[in-house]
Order: C-alpha cells, then structure tokens, then sequence
C-alpha cells in the first residue's frame, strides 16, 4: 500500500493543477503557432505587400501626369500605413533584418530627422537616391512612409505632373521610396510565407531548430510582440496626447499628422492587437477564478475599438479640457491594463515564458 501512495500523490496533484488552471497543459501549440501564422501573420504581410506594390504602381502613373493619379497615390498610401499598422510590432524574424522597420517607417522621430534630411536632399537634388536600390543603403529616415509622407501632403510643392527640374526630381524621390517600401514588402512577406521562411522555422520547433527548442517558445514570441504592440499604442500614440492636452498650445507629434491618418492609425493599430490576441486564444480555458480578465479585456478592446479614434486631436488645444484629458487617460489605463493582463496572467496561464521585453520596462 505504501508504494502506492506515490502514484496517488501524482493524481491529486494532476487534478488540481487543471481545477487550478492547469489547463495549458492540454493545448496544442503546434496547432497555436500555426493558427496565428495563417490566420493574422502571412495576410497581413500579405495585404501590406499588395497596398505597398499598388503604391508604387499608383505614384509611377501619377508622376506620369495621369489625371487622379495624386489622388490615387494618396488613397494608396493610406491603405499601406494602414496596412503597416497590422504588422509594425511583429519585430522578430524577418521584421529583425537590417532595420525594416525603422526602414520601413521611420517613427518615433521627436528629433525630426527625416524633415531636416529630406530637406538637404531636396536641396542637393542627390540623383544617386533616385533607385529603389540605392535608396535602400542610405539612412533609414529617407527611405520610408513618413518621408513619402512629406512629399505626397506638401502643399507648396505638390507632386504630379512634372515641368520644373525641381518638380522632376521630386517626383523620382517618391516613385524612389515607394519602390523601396514596395521591394521590402515583399521581403517581409517572403520571409515569412517562403520555402524556408520563418514560418516554417517556427513549426519546427526542436533541439536541432537554433532558436525555438521548444514548443511554446515560438507563441511566446507571439505573445511578446502583443505586449510590445500595446506597449508602442501607448506610448507612441495615447502618451503624447496626453502629455498636449496638459499643456495649451502644444501640439502632438503623431504618427502620419500630414495626411491626416492619425486617428485611423491608431484605431488600425488596436485592432490588430486584438487581431493577435484574439488568434492566439489566450482567454481558452482560464480557471474560473481567473475567467473575469479576458471578459474585462474584451470590453476593454470593445470601448477602445469605438472610443479611441474620436480622442484624437491634431490641433493644438487653447485650454486645459478636464473631460476630454479624462477620455485620454482612460485610453491609456486600458491598453496598459490589457497589456499587464496578457504578461503577467493570461500568457503564464498558457504555459508561455514571456520574460524581458524590449519596449516595456517591467
């Protein structure tokens, strides 16, 4: 009887882990990697790809003199920012390649760089950047949306039909840019859904893989770039809204304030972190203990999804707005609060290691 008592120990234990929320145990995460690649990660890679190709195909024909063809090119750019929105903080495997992502989208820059060398090469009409190749070896501040940004909402030199030298060449910048942007759309895409891309990589998880040795380490990537995701929505987008709105007159630096994208930007980007949350399935089978915080993060995605968009405010405010300084900082109390549920509960749940991440300073 004695030696039995080993075995039964084991079996109380097992039962309480899963009353405990031991349930991780049973998931798949194979089955988990893979449904977050093909359901969230290769379509939007993908759909950058397209928007980012049409771009170029777009800016080409309205620097042609195409009739539209601004408007066309405008309307392209908005749905590659949007689309970049789907993708910015996936900042692992191919995304970690020679900088793409300060490539592709040269932001935070509380320095304006890219106005200050945008300028200088405008002034020098530097005909060595006017390949998508070239371009792609000199600074990233000029090789990507913001820069094209400049071009494209520039009242006092628009772009389309060139007569003047200056005219000419502003034009070639653009259609520059926006093949380079295009050339690393489809690396992006490439990397990942490839023969050998990363895709694959992380479905062969094991000792011989050199970096996922094991099964839960490849969504445990997943579930950091979420983290990172909120953490960038936070601090990139809500923050300096907040730290305008307390000081009259200020106005915030946004991402993509020309064309006015910002406030469909930030939305994009909420709902692509709910997008990953969401494949990740992180709320399956929560202990019931714990069964209130992916009902509280849900409504949180919910109110942020219909109340985030309308907070956001271009113009520098002429006085202090006690009702709307409110709304911002309930904006930031829900994406971190998602953010410290999914790190600190829902993903150890899930038997995912999360430690360090590189944007948040826990």
């Amino acid at each position: 009887m004695p030696r039995l008592a080993p075995v039964v120990c084991l079996l109380v234990c097992a039962v309480l882990l899963l009353q405990a929320g031991g349930a991780f145990a049973a998931r798949s995460y194979p089955e988990m990697t893979m449904r977050v690649i093909d359901t969230y990660v290769v379509p939007r890679f993908d759909a950058l790809a397209k928007a980012s190709a049409a771009l170029h195909a777009d800016l080409k024909s309205a620097c042609g003199g195409k009739p539209g063809g601004i408007d066309a090119a405008r309307e392209a750019f908005r749905r590659t920012a949007l689309a970049w929105a789907g993708v910015e903080f996936l900042r692992f495997g191919p995304m970690a390649v020679t900088g793409r992502p300060e490539r592709f989208s040269f932001w935070p820059d509380t320095r304006g760089v890219m106005q200050r060398q945008m300028r200088r090469l405008l002034a020098q009409r530097d005909a060595s950047v006017l390949d998508p190749d070239a371009i792609a070896e000199k600074s990233a501040a000029i090789q990507g949306l913001p820069a094209l940004e400049f071009l494209l909402w520039n009242a006092k030199h628009p772009l389309g039909a060139s007569e003047t030298e200056e005219q000419k060449y502003r034009c070639a910048l653009a259609v520059a840019i926006a093949g380079n942007l295009s050339q690393l759309a489809r690396e992006l895409a490439v990397g990942w859904d490839g023969e050998s891309g990363w895709r694959r990589r992380m479905l062969d998880a094991g000792p011989q893989n050199p970096r996922y040795k094991g099964e839960t380490e490849p969504p445990a990537d997943f579930a950091r770039a979420l983290i990172t995701g909120l953490r960038m929505i936070q601090d990139w987008q809500v923050v300096p809204l907040i730290e305008a709105e307390a000081k009259p007159g200020k106005r915030p630096r946004l991402p993509f304030m020309r064309s006015e994208l910002s406030a469909d930007y930030l939305a994009a980007s909420i709902a692509s972190a709910q997008a990953l949350y969401e494949a990740m399935r992180l709320a399956d089978d929560v202990p019931r203990d714990k069964v209130w915080m992916p009902q509280w993060i849900a409504q949180a995605f919910a109110r942020l999804e219909a109340e985030a968009p309308d907070a956001v405010q271009l113009e520098p405010v002429k006085q202090q707005d006690p009702e709307r300084a409110r709304r911002l900082r309930f904006l930031r109390f829900h994406v971190d609060k998602i953010r410290t549920l999914v790190g600190r509960e829902l993903a150890p749940l899930a038997g995912l290691m999360i430690g360090f991440n590189e944007l948040d300073g826990d």
